[in-house]
């Protein structure tokens, strides 16, 4: 066991090197140690990742916001397309639903007008059969009595020639016929008879005829030109680009330049036209707008068919208005679309429906005419009436 107040050895190399450093008259220059400058480089190593991983956040971040931001601008973008789309389907849906709606009021208007037509004819064929038994009954019939019958007959006919075809002008012959057999007659009490038939007459030619056929033909073939008049102007035509210069013989030098640049005025003048049309002009429509207008065009013009055929004025004028209307919106101001808007021009103003006048005055008084007859040539047989 050693003794613990024993003084301890000490190694003769720790004793000089305390020694030394207890001289106060001996500087000695300080050392770093590996350590410290290992943690300043480390330090330094943090800072700088630090820095890099601060710029690539901020980068992902304004490149997050970017992308945010053109999404929403897509998304936005395509909200509206959507709604476009919607609209342009709910107007075609519209369309056709209209255009089936029409259809089958034009079919029921047919079927009414054939049942008319079928009940009108059935009475005359029974007025006609009532006519045949009365004038067998009669012992004694003159012609005068046959005129008086023909031309009842013929304002009969006239009053359903207006009443279901509105055709003025087969009624105004057929009243003009009636009005000659009764002239026939010479007999002077039918002279009150004459006077209502003059006077209606004269009303159904002051209201004018009505040429519904050539109107209904001449919409028909504006109705199939629709295709081809075109959106946009063709600036020149080809043959005037093929066409040879002649060449005179013995030209100077200042003719042939003279002859060249007007050569190339000429086809310039192909390529550029300035217009001033007073007025903005739309952009052209894409092709799938353009036939979508050009059916809802001959969609008018069917329209304003059945307005004429239906005696709808209005209905007539605000057609043909719309689809002129539409073409000097959309359309160039060409030869063609030019040539459309005057034939609708023209159109809106011939009268479709005027205002008719009937022969009902006429045909009692003529009915009560042939009564009285009746009772007169009764009472002469003695017969009772």
């Amino acid at each position: 066991m050693t003794d613990p107040q024993a003084p301890q050895a000490t190694s003769p190399s720790a004793q000089p090197a305390e020694s030394a450093s207890n001289q106060p008259g001996l500087n000695r220059p300080e050392v770093s140690s590996p350590k410290a400058v290992n943690n300043k480089s480390q330090a330094s190593q943090k800072i700088s990742f630090g820095l890099l991983w601060l710029f690539v956040v901020l980068l992902v971040a304004a490149v997050s916001l970017g992308s945010l931001f053109g999404l929403r601008q897509i998304t936005a973008q395509q909200a509206v397309v959507d709604n476009l789309r919607g609209q342009f389907d709910q107007q075609q849906q519209a369309l056709e639903l209209q255009q089936r709606m029409l259809s089958e009021n034009i079919e029921k208007e047919m079927v009414e007008q054939q049942l008319g037509v079928q009940k009108t004819l059935d009475e005359m064929a029974e007025q006609m059969s009532g006519f045949s038994a009365r004038l067998l009954s009669l012992s004694s019939v003159n012609r005068d009595e046959w005129k008086l019958q023909e031309a009842q007959y013929l304002l009969r006919l006239a009053d359903q020639r207006l009443l279901l075809e509105q055709d003025s002008q087969n009624a105004l012959a057929l009243a003009i016929s009636a009005d000659d057999v009764l002239r026939d007659i010479d007999r002077a009490d039918l002279m009150p008879v004459r006077k209502l038939l003059a006077e209606e007459i004269a009303v159904l030619k002051l209201a004018g005829i009505v040429d519904r056929e050539g109107i209904f033909l001449r919409l028909a073939a504006l109705g199939n030109q629709i295709d081809s008049i075109p959106f946009v102007e063709p600036l020149g035509n080809q043959q005037d680009f093929l066409v040879e210069e002649v060449v005179p013989e013995n030209e100077t030098f200042k003719q042939t330049l003279t002859r060249k640049f007007y050569s190339a005025l000429h086809r310039l003048s192909a390529y550029v036209r300035v217009r001033d049309h007073g007025q903005a002009i739309n952009a052209v429509l894409p092709p799938s707008e353009q036939k979508y207008l050009q059916q809802n065009l001959r969609l008018m013009l069917e329209q304003a068919q059945v307005a004429l055929l239906r005696n709808e004025a209005q209905i007539f004028t605000e057609s043909l208005v719309k689809a002129q209307n539409w073409i000097n919106q959309y359309y160039a101001l060409n030869e063609q679309a030019v040539a459309a808007v005057n034939e609708l021009q023209a159109l809106q103003e011939e009268e479709v429906a005027p205002e008719l006048t009937n022969f009902s005055n006429t045909s009692s008084a003529l009915a009560d005419y042939i009564d009285h007859k009746d009772q007169i040539a009764a009472a002469r047989r003695g017969v009772r009436p």
